[in-house]
Order: structure tokens, then sequence, then C-alpha cells
């Protein structure tokens, strides 16, 4: 009779041993699957957010194109289309485009004034910055506006003069020769201080875009 309850109770004990290596298993099981579904999900938010960033630059280096940033999914940008004419090159037809995103006039001749016509519901808080072309595009981002931000060349208000007549320009300015030099640059449109769009733009020398219409327009495309 001894023997037999000494039996039993060892083989309880076993029971209960194995009984705990299982749980403590199912439970390394567990953390180990959380833990790979976590790294998952960050490798994913990391490839995406990667992606999006060589959109956006690749978006930016579209001469002529509103490059929309800093909205939210749904939100309409404070600026919805833009028209640009200069007063030394093309002809008025060529000048006189619908406003537009993309296929805005983008090539000027340093010294040559530039005339904003955008499209917006905010009749003043707009401000543009021609700074020499980034191409880490996130700086704009990341960074305030300033006349002190490296490369800015020129900058003001985009604004509706009241007294104004109607089809007036909202702002106009030049790029003095002086202080900058022929290539690439940003207009960088912000709107009480945030950036919410990009736009890239060319600059060649005094009097170089004495062209017709059609090879100005073939520049514009190159």
């Amino acid at each position: 009779m001894k023997k037999i309850s000494l039996l039993l109770a060892v083989g309880l004990t076993m029971l209960t041993l194995s009984a705990c290596n299982n749980g403590g298993n199912t439970n390394n099981a567990t953390e180990s699957a959380n833990n790979s579904a976590t790294t998952t999900g960050d490798s994913q938010t990391s490839n995406n957010s990667g992606n999006a960033t060589k959109a956006d630059a690749q978006k930016a280096m579209i001469p002529g194109k509103l490059n929309f940033v800093n909205l939210k999914d749904g939100e309409q940008p404070v600026m919805t289309a833009l028209t640009l004419k200069g007063n030394q090159v093309g002809s008025a037809e060529w000048n006189d485009r619908k406003p537009a995103t993309e296929g805005i006039r983008c090539i000027f001749n340093l010294n040559e004034w530039i005339e904003f016509y955008p499209v917006t519901n905010a009749e003043y808080g707009i401000k543009v910055w021609i700074i020499k072309h980034k191409d880490d595009q996130s700086y704009y981002l990341k960074n305030k506006m300033r006349d002190i931000t490296p490369g800015f060349v020129q900058g003001g208000d985009i604004r509706k003069d009241p007294d104004a007549e109607e089809g007036s320009p909202w702002g106009s300015m030049y790029v003095n020769p002086e202080n900058a030099e022929p290539g690439y640059y940003d207009f960088v449109f912000t709107y009480e201080d945030k950036v919410f769009a990009t736009m890239l733009t060319k600059f060649y020398k005094v009097d170089e875009l004495d062209k017709s219409d059609e090879e100005l327009e073939k520049l514009m495309k190159e």
C-alpha cells in the first residue's frame, strides 16, 4: 500500500512539472510573436516614410509645378492655383496663362519683374521666399523661412490690394543679378509662417531669354 501511495505521489509531481514547463513555452512563444509583429510594423513604417520622402523630392524637381506640403489628409492648400508673369520676355499671350498647379511659367531673366496671381481666399498672410534650390526639401518642413535662410535672395508678401483694379497682381519682385547667379531656385510659399508649397524655377542671365514663344516653351519643359 505504501508503494502504491509513493508511485501516485511521484506521478502527480511529474504531471505538475510538465504543466509548468508547457505554460512557460506558451508565454515565450506569445512574447516572441509580439516582438516579431512590432519589428515588422516598424519596418513597414520606415519603408513607407522613405518612399514618401523620395516621391516628394521627385515632385520638387519638376519646374513649374506646385509641390504642396504640410497638408493633412483631405486638407486643401490655402492657395489652390497660381499664374506667374514676367515683364521682359515672351508675348502677352504666352505670359497670360490660366491659373494652374503645373505648367506655371518657371523661367525668368535675372532682374525681370515677376508678378504673382494666386487663386486663394486668403487676402493676406501668404509670403513667397526665393531660395537657391535645395536637394534636401525636408529643410523647408523643419525650419521657418527668414531673410537669413541660407540661399535666400528675395521675398515678399502676396496680398490683395483693396484699392487696385480687378486683375492686378497680388505682388511683384525681381532677383538682383548683383546678389544672385543663374540657376535653379525654389519658390517657397508660406501662410502665417508655415510652408505649404514649393515650386522649382530657373533664372537665366540678363537678356539670355530673348527668344520666341516656341523656344521659351521648349525651355520650360526641359
